[in-house]
């Protein structure tokens, strides 16, 4: 089964899943392993604004368990499964997507596959979009359908990849997608008077197209008193829960507790569940 950890529990059987919130940088890697493990005759593919990012994250997040088998031959026979793309824009993405084919008599080598992929993975979409909306609040471009087109255009492109063969499963890890907000229009720029576009949280729009959301947070039902608060700095320990839901549902039908800290061999992050 598919998870988002090296060890504990699967996730629920699913065809469409948002993971939000404060994820670890490693769960896109595990999912993809563990998905390759179950079905190893498939191909996954990744698509993320930017390498340096996602590296930057996996060293900072330092996984134990990825420090210690990432080399491993296992691993890397799974790991061979996946295919990384990288466009740096919404453009370039749409681009990307829209020219994937599996098709060897296409001119573009670097976008034909050897098979339709049986798992889409989305990465940090909201990055497209953040920095100018922070720095630039009411001067950017961006609209509501500017993130919503790049989940619609993934759905579309790989249906027709696809062909009816096989389902596509299709995942989008996006930590910040509940703190960004886009207008779903804008108004004209003209006029020393304009009024700022009402903004609309993105999350609650682009969930509509997923069947489940899972969403991490840090657990506060942990009753934690000043030395323990102490200690647990020390430690750098992070008490997490990730709650899952249904689509249209406000109570999770699951939540899983661990404690994330550092040790195993390599003195990285290891998972303790609870």
């Amino acid at each position: 089964m598919a998870s988002l950890f090296p060890s504990g529990p699967p996730l629920p059987v699913f065809s469409s899943l948002i993971v939000k919130g404060p994820y670890h940088a490693s769960a896109p890697i595990h999912l993809a392993l563990s998905h390759s493990a179950n079905l190893p005759e498939t191909c996954i593919l990744m698509i993320t604004p930017s390498r340096d990012t996602m590296v930057t994250a996996l060293r900072d997040h330092n996984d134990d368990w990825m420090s210690v088998h990432s080399g491993q031959g296992k691993i890397l026979e799974l790991s061979q499964c996946t295919t990384v793309f990288y466009p740096p824009s919404p453009a370039h993405f749409a681009y990307l997507v829209s020219m994937l084919t599996t098709d060897d008599q296409s001119q573009n080598v670097t976008t034909i596959l050897d098979q339709a992929p049986s798992l889409v993975v989305l990465i940090e979409l909201s990055a497209y979009f953040l920095s100018d909306v922070q720095t630039n609040p009411n001067g950017h471009s961006w609209t509501l359908s500017s993130y919503m087109t790049l989940v619609a255009r993934t759905l579309a492109s790989f249906a027709a990849l696809s062909s009816g063969q096989s389902d596509i499963a299709l995942v989008l890890f996006d930590s910040q997608l509940d703190d960004l907000k886009l207008p779903v229009l804008k108004h004209p720029t003209a006029g020393p008077n304009r009024k700022p576009s009402k903004l609309e949280n993105v999350a609650f729009f682009v969930q509509k197209y997923f069947d489940m959301v899972a969403v991490f947070e840090e657990d506060d039902e942990f009753f934690l008193n000043s030395s323990q608060e102490d200690e647990r700095e020390m430690d750098a320990e992070r008490r997490n829960r990730m709650q899952i839901f249904r689509r249209g549902q406000s109570v999770p039908f699951e939540t899983l507790r661990w404690v994330e800290r550092p040790g195993g061999s390599t003195g990285g992050a290891i998972f303790v569940w609870s």
